[in-house]
C-alpha cells in the first residue's frame, strides 16, 4: 500500500467513509472496436486517512473500485489521480484514473492501457455553455428562439412599432446536425433603418431616433432567468457560425456581434455612460458580407482588470449593422451553433524555477532525482486558459520513490492534462561527501572534519583508496580528484 504525503495518517487496509458524493451521468466506453454508452453512477468516498475510494459500474468491465486515491483542490476544482490494479469482470487490470469535480459535477478519464480500453464520464452537460446555443429550441409563443430575444419581447414605448424581425430559418451551415438557425432582418421605419437584433438580454425601444441610447440591449440579474445568463467560468474564446447578406450592397457596412462578461449588475449597449462592471470582451466582432462562416473571437480580460469586478454573467448581442440606423432594408444576419471555449493547458513546468528536463506538453511522464522528500511548492507552471487551474498531489511508492501528480484543468472541466513525475533519490557519487551532487572543495572540507572527528561515514562514498577505512589518505585522494577536475 502507498503512503499519501498529503495526509499525516497511514493508509488503512479498510477505508472508513467520512463523506460520500455521487455523480450520475453518461459514460462512453471504447474497447476492441466497440463503443458502449450508458448512464452510470460514480461514488466518491473520503476515508479517515484523507484518501478516497471511487466506485463505478462500467459497461463491459463491471464494478470497478479504486482505493487510496489522492486528491488536490484548487479554486474549488478537485482532481483525483491514481494508477492501480483494479478488479474487473476479467480479473485485475492496470487502471489509470484522472477525474475532476466542481460544483457537484464530474468529468473523468479512465484508461486500461494494457487492454487498450478508454472511458469518458461526464456530468457537466451544457452548464458552462450558452442555453439554446444551437438555435434548435423554439417553444416561445412569440416566435423567438428560447432564451434569445428580439423586439417582440422588448420594453419601451416604441417596442410595438419596431418592424425589425427575428425569426427561425432552415438555412443552416454544412456539417451541422441541427435543423434551424436564427435570422435577423433589418427594416425601414420612421425614415430610418431599424437594425435586426438578437440578444440574450432584453431590448428596449425608447425612442424613434436610431442613435438614441434609450434604444438598447441590456442585462441585469434582476431581469430573471429568461433575460439573464449566468457564467460559471471565464471562456477564452467565443465561436459562432454566421451568414451576412445585404439588401443594398455596401462594403462599408458590417454586421456586428458583441460579447461582454460582467458582474451581473446593469449594463447596456449602446452604452450611455462609462461602465466599470465589465470584466471581459471579445476582440473584434464586425462581420463583412459572407456565406456561412465559423468565426472564433478571443476574449480579452486584461483590458478590464482595473475594474476589479467579478465575472458572473455573459451578455451577447447580434445586429445587422455595427452602427445604429445604418445599413439597408432587408440586411440579414443568420446565427447558429455558438460555443464558449475554455482552454486548459500547461506550456511550461518548472522545478525550483528551472524547466524540468525534457519538458514537452505532449509528454505526460517524467523522471527526476530529488534528494529527500520533494516539496510540491517547488513545482510551478505556466498555464493557458483564463479559468484554468493547477493542482498538485504526491504519494510515496513502495520502493521509496515518489509519484508526483501535477494537473491542469480548464474552467469547464472538459480540457485537462495530467503530468506524472517519478522522483527518486540521487545515486550517490564517490567523493560527494556533502551530497550536493558535485565533487568540489566543499567535499574536501567535509571529509577532513569526518577524519578529524572520527565520525562514521558511508565507505562507498568516502573510502576513495579502497582500504576499508576513511582516513588521511582518502583526503589526499579527494584533493587530487578536485584539482584534476
Amino acid at each position: 500500500m502507498k503512503k499519501a504525503i498529503i495526509t499525516s495518517c497511514l493508509a488503512l487496509a479498510a477505508v472508513v467513509g467520512l463523506h460520500a458524493e455521487s455523480f450520475t451521468g453518461p459514460i462512453v466506453v471504447k474497447y476492441m472496436g466497440m463503443t458502449r454508452t450508458q448512464t452510470v453512477e460514480v461514488t466518491v468516498t473520503e476515508g479517515d486517512n484523507g484518501l478516497y475510494t471511487l466506485v463505478l459500474n462500467v459497461p463491459l468491465f463491471g464494478t470497478m473500485t479504486m482505493s487510496d486515491v489522492t486528491a488536490a483542490t484548487t479554486d474549488g476544482v478537485t482532481v483525483y489521480s491514481a494508477e492501480r490494479y483494479v478488479g474487473t469482470s476479467y480479473g485485475n487490470m492496470r487502471t489509470i484514473l484522472f477525474a475532476r469535480t466542481v460544483n457537484g459535477m464530474m468529468a473523468a478519464n479512465v484508461t486500461l492501457p494494457d487492454q487498450g480500453a478508454t472511458m469518458w464520464f461526464n456530468t457537466v452537460g451544457n452548464y458552462f455553455q450558452l442555453p439554446n446555443s444551437d438555435m434548435e429550441s423554439w417553444t416561445n409563443s412569440d416566435g423567438e428562439p428560447d432564451r434569445w430575444h428580439g423586439f417582440k419581447t422588448a420594453t419601451g414605448m416604441w417596442a410595438f412599432a419596431s418592424p425589425a424581425q427575428l425569426g427561425q430559418s432552415t438555412d443552416v451551415h454544412s456539417g451541422t446536425t441541427g435543423q434551424y438557425s436564427a435570422v435577423m432582418t433589418a427594416k425601414s421605419a420612421f425614415n430610418t433603418i431599424a437594425n435586426g437584433t438578437m440578444t440574450n438580454g432584453r431590448l428596449n425601444a425608447g425612442s424613434t431616433s436610431a442613435t438614441s441610447t434609450s434604444n438598447n440591449a441590456s442585462m441585469d440579474e434582476s431581469y430573471g432567468d429568461d433575460f439573464y445568463m449566468p457564467l460559471h467560468a471565464k471562456p477564452d474564446q467565443f465561436k459562432v457560425w454566421m451568414k451576412y447578406q445585404q439588401g443594398t450592397p455596401n462594403a462599408n457596412n458590417k454586421a456586428n456581434v458583441s460579447v461582454k462578461t460582467f458582474d451581473g449588475t446593469y449594463y447596456q449597449e449602446p452604452v450611455d455612460k462609462t461602465y466599470t462592471n465589465l470584466t471581459g470582451s471579445i476582440v473584434g466582432g464586425q462581420i463583412a458580407v459572407c456565406d456561412w462562416t465559423q468565426f472564433t473571437f478571443p476574449m480579452d480580460y486584461e483590458s478590464y482588470a482595473g475594474n476589479n469586478a467579478e465575472t458572473k454573467a455573459i451578455f451577447v448581442t447580434f445586429s445587422t449593422n455595427a452602427n445604429p440606423g445604418q445599413g439597408s432594408k432587408d440586411d440579414m444576419v443568420y446565427v447558429d451553433d455558438m460555443e464558449l471555449v475554455y482552454l486548459g493547458a500547461m506550456t511550461d513546468l518548472r522545478y525550483k524555477g528551472e524547466t524540468i528536463a525534457g519538458w514537452n506538453p505532449a509528454v505526460t511522464t517524467y523522471s527526476m532525482e530529488i534528494a529527500g522528500e520533494p516539496n510540491l511548492n517547488d513545482f510551478t507552471a505556466t498555464l493557458e486558459g483564463a479559468s484554468a487551474v493547477m493542482t498538485k498531489s504526491m504519494e510515496q511508492n513502495a520502493d521509496g520513490s515518489y509519484r508526483i501528480t501535477i494537473s491542469v484543468v480548464s474552467g469547464d472541466l472538459q480540457n485537462a492534462a495530467c503530468y506524472i513525475i517519478t522522483a527518486t533519490a540521487p545515486v550517490a557519487k564517490r567523493g560527494d561527501i556533502n551530497g550536493d551532487g558535485t565533487v568540489n572543495v566543499a567535499d574536501v572540507t567535509e571529509l577532513i572534519n569526518i577524519v578529524l572527528e572520527g565520525l562514521p561515514f558511508d565507505l562507498s562514498i568516502g573510502d576513495l583508496t579502497n582500504d576499508g577505512a576513511i582516513n588521511v589518505a582518502d583526503v589526499t585522494n579527494l584533493i587530487s580528484i578536485v584539482l584534476n577536475n
